[in-house]
């Protein structure tokens, strides 16, 4: 009986691992990206109950350079003069670490910033849910850009929820997050959106 236990249980493993990506996809409700606007992005922070007022999205020219690297959902963390916090223990590090980090942060404490990026330089790549230029942030003690997709499904509740009530609740310090949405775009110029996939397509 228990040879038989353990055949089965090894069956099912190896059904697992064989058709791991189709059972994730539709565990998480992940899909294939499609063209994004105002009303669909909307309808799907809605779904997740995202706040909706700090949603941008980033302008096609540098579109490729803001997705380039990111694993999606992700986030990156500013002080309050704009530098860049890095949040991870190490280069191989995966986002889970936010989950303890946006809870810690403090005014008091003194974060890794490595000289790399900047906030305004960030922020001028962004654009509102229209495509038109957004207006200047809130001033804030850390800046929470936290990098989101509509294809990727139920990870919105499981991790841009998350972390966005974890800024919101910490007590410790003022967190503006700002919300990027990474999908293409139907604000673009169709040319420069089929450019994009078309470099995507690339990559596959």
């Amino acid at each position: 009986m228990k040879n038989i236990v353990l055949i089965v249980l090894f069956t099912f493993l190896l059904l697992i691992l064989a058709s791991c990506q189709p059972i994730m996809k539709k565990i998480y409700g992940i899909k294939d990206p499609e063209i994004e606007n105002k009303k669909t992005i909307l309808k799907s922070a809605l779904k997740y109950n995202l706040d909706t007022s700090n949603i941008v999205t980033v302008n096609s020219k540098d579109f490729l350079y803001v997705l380039n690297g990111q694993s999606i959902p992700d986030a990156a963390i500013y002080d309050k003069n704009g530098k860049y916090i890095e949040y991870r223990q190490t280069d191989t590090s995966c986002n889970a670490g936010l989950f303890q980090f946006i809870p810690s942060l403090n005014l008091n404490e003194k974060y890794n910033q490595p000289d790399s990026s900047d906030l305004t330089a960030e922020l001028n790549k962004f654009r509102d849910l229209k495509g038109n230029l957004i207006t200047p942030t809130e001033a804030a003690d850390f800046y929470l850009l936290i990098y989101w997709t509509v294809w990727t499904g139920k990870l919105n509740k499981d991790h841009v929820k998350v972390w966005e009530d974890l800024g919101r609740d910490n007590k410790n310090c003022k967190i503006k997050v700002i919300k990027v949405n990474l999908d293409l775009q139907e604000y673009w110029e169709e040319q420069e959106r089929e450019k994009i996939i078309k470099t995507l397509s690339k990559k596959k």
